[in-house]
């Protein structure tokens, strides 16, 4: 996601795709650690299916009554943009059940829902834009003017952003480029806050599990890039673990 625009909506196809299974792996085996902890064993396959299935909402809602239980002196990292979150988890639950099949549903014929990079704009991106302050909204403001004061009658530009938006001019596809860059980079962002948020939790059921002499991996060394601060985490440009 973080390297996609309104040039390369694909990357965000991909990016959704990848997130959102990595999400739900990550709440479930949250929940499957806290059960070992509280009740001594794991739920069963279809218990956690039936409670569940690949709903994101119902699996955060799971993580953060866990996370109530917790010793909140010992929690670092509260979810982003309150205002935004819940329809950022919304949509990425919707994802996780449905719109992940999107293009199969546009090749086959069948009545596809709204195009998710369109969908993922309206209820992100721009309350994304909304919020970008008020210094940088005139710095790119004044990148844009000059941009299409040097190539405003040189250059033929047909393209579209995000969210459908036709873009037809310099002045446009500028604006669109930082418009872009900006929704990437605080998107990115806002899901990497949400994955360290889970993965907190997860580190501490993990520890609590190996404290009551269950074998479990370190969970925290494996999700290490994660606990980070907000800074360091927006000007990364790719979070592999590996």
């Amino acid at each position: 996601m973080r390297k996609a625009n309104y040039q390369q909506p694909e990357k965000y196809y991909g990016g959704f795709f990848n997130y959102t299974i990595g999400l739900e792996r990550v709440m479930k085996l949250t929940i499957l650690l806290d059960s070992l902890v509280e009740d001594g064993k794991f739920p069963s396959d279809q218990q956690l299916r039936s409670a569940y299935g690949h709903d994101l909402s119902k699996l955060l809602d799971a993580v953060q009554a866990i996370r109530a239980k917790l010793d909140q002196s010992e929690l670092d990292w509260q979810l982003p943009h309150p205002d935004i979150i819940g329809d950022a988890v919304v949509f990425l639950a919707e994802f996780a059940k449905t719109t992940r099949y999107y293009n199969l549903d546009v090749l086959s014929g069948k009545a596809p829902s709204l195009d998710p990079v369109a969908r993922w704009f309206q209820v992100v991106g721009q309350p994304l834009l909304d919020k970008r302050p008020a210094r940088q909204t005139v710095r790119v403001a004044a990148k844009v003017s000059t941009v299409a004061e040097l190539l405003g009658n040189k250059m033929l530009i047909r393209s579209m952003t995000e969210d459908g938006t036709p873009v037809s001019s310099v002045e446009e596809a500028a604006m669109a480029e930082h418009n872009s860059e900006y929704v990437a980079k605080e998107g990115t962002f806002l899901c990497t806050a949400l994955a360290r948020y889970v993965i907190e939790v997860l580190r501490d059921r993990g520890l609590a599990a190996r404290g009551a002499g269950h074998v479990v991996p370190a969970f925290g060394d494996f999700f290490a890039l994660f606990n980070n601060g907000d800074a360091l985490l927006k000007n990364r440009r790719s979070f592999s673990i590996n």
